[in-house]
């Protein structure tokens, strides 16, 4: 079984757009909402990078910006939402065994276990990033340690 590899940004885009032909799947996210979608998981939390494409850091629109939007989503919130409907939930009392029932899940299940928390909290923001292109935002995403391209 593939894990999720530490602090390394995931392109999700294309698991995205198929959960998005799953009629009733997100609530929040729309058909070509954003140009591209992040996903990386970090020490205590995911962090979830949508690229918003003609947007300024102050969510105007604007023509030629582009806006990098990032959320971070607590471990522990997560495994609570993927278990909400669990009979027989997780006993998770420390990060360890946090951990090891994050370890237990696919990569693309996983992922799309983030985007759906993140869909049913409405895509908050935790911060933003202006940009002059695609290209700028990727290298904000990426911070030169490279990006895994996952598909659907």
């Amino acid at each position: 079984m593939d894990k999720m590899i530490f602090a390394k940004y995931y392109n999700v885009i294309s698991v995205l757009n198929e959960m998005l032909e799953e009629e009733n799947k997100l609530f929040s996210y729309q058909k070509d909402y954003c140009q591209g979608l992040y996903i990386c998981m970090d020490t205590h939390d995911f962090w979830i990078c949508r690229i918003l494409e003609g947007y300024n850091e102050e969510f105007e629109q604007e023509e030629g910006s582009w806006l990098v939007e990032r959320n971070k989503i607590d471990k522990y919130d997560l495994l609570e939402f993927i278990q909400q409907d669990d009979e027989d939930k997780l006993e998770i009392t420390s990060r360890h065994s946090r951990d090891v029932a994050i370890d237990s899940f696919e990569v693309k299940d996983l992922i799309k276990y983030v985007i759906l928390y993140d869909d049913d909290k409405g895509l908050e923001g935790w911060d933003n990033t202006q940009c002059d292109g695609l290209d700028e935002c990727i290298k904000v995403i990426d911070g030169g340690f490279g990006i895994i391209e996952l598909t659907a």
